[in-house]
C-alpha cells in the first residue's frame, strides 16, 4: 500500500480517506508484530509519519483504533462470502455460510490477529468484545437469521435460533480453529473441508429436522 506523505496537522480534505486507510494499515501491522499492549499510539504515529493529534482526531484511543483494525479485517474476510448465496432455501444458505466460516478460520492472517486478541484478552477485555461483535455481524448473525427463516418455513424444528446456529457453526469450525491457533492443523484443502461440512451437516440436519408431529402443527 502506498504511504500517504502527510506531516503533522490537519490533512487536506481530499486525503482524509487515504490517511485513515494508511493509519489503520500501519496499526494493523504493528498490533500483529508487537502485540496490542506493546504498541503505543506514539509508535503508530511515528511509523505512519503522522502527528499524534492527527491520529487522535480520527481515533480517540488505542482501543478504538484496534476495533477499526478488527472491523476491517473480518469485514474483508467476510466480503467474499457476502454474495455467495443466491437461493430462497435458508438451509442452503446456512451450508454456504459454514463453508465460508471454514475458509476464514484457515486464513493465516485471521489466525495471527486472533492470537493477538487471545494474548491480550485479560488486560484488555474490550478487544475480545470487538472481535466478538464483528464476528457476529459477519457470520454468526447471518447463521441465526438463516435458522429463523428455516423455522418459519417448517424446515427446522422449534428452538432457540441462536443455540441451533451456534451448535452448527462451532461444531463445524471449533476444532479447525483450535488447531490453527496452536499450529497443529494439517494442510487444509477444499475437498477435506467439504467432507467435514457434509458430515457435520448430516448430524446437524438430522437433529433439527422437524418430527412428523411438529410438521403437522406447522
Amino acid at each position: 500500500m502506498e504511504r500517504a506523505r502527510i506531516g503533522p496537522g490537519r490533512p487536506p480534505k481530499e486525503l482524509v480517506g487515504r490517511l485513515d486507510d494508511h493509519v489503520v494499515a500501519v496499526a494493523d501491522a504493528l498490533f500483529v508484530e508487537k502485540g496490542y499492549g506493546a504498541t503505543s499510539i506514539a509508535s503508530i504515529a511515528a511509523r505512519a509519519r503522522v502527528g499524534k493529534q492527527t491520529l487522535y482526531r480520527r481515533f480517540p484511543d488505542k482501543a478504538a483504533l484496534f476495533r477499526e483494525v478488527i472491523r476491517r479485517r473480518i469485514g474483508a474476510m467476510a466480503l467474499g462470502q457476502a454474495g455467495i448465496v443466491d437461493t430462497p432455501d435458508p438451509l442452503a444458505e446456512l451450508r454456504k455460510l459454514g463453508l465460508g466460516a471454514l475458509d476464514m478460520v484457515r486464513d493465516p492472517e485471521f489466525l495471527r490477529l486472533y492470537r493477538v486478541i487471545i494474548a491480550e484478552a485479560e488486560p484488555f477485555p474490550e478487544l475480545a468484545c470487538a472481535a466478538s461483535d464483528n464476528w457476529g455481524a459477519s457470520f454468526g448473525d447471518r447463521c441465526i437469521e438463516a435458522v429463523k427463516q428455516a423455522q418459519a418455513m417448517g424446515l427446522c424444528r422449534p428452538g432457540s435460533p441462536e443455540l441451533l446456529a451456534q451448535s452448527f457453526l462451532w461444531g463445524l469450525i471449533g476444532d479447525v480453529l483450535l488447531k490453527g491457533l496452536t499450529n497443529s492443523a494439517g494442510p487444509g484443502c477444499r475437498a477435506a473441508d467439504e467432507n467435514r461440512l457434509a458430515t457435520i451437516w448430516s448430524i446437524f440436519f438430522e437433529s433439527v429436522a422437524p418430527t412428523e408431529i411438529e410438521r403437522a402443527r406447522l
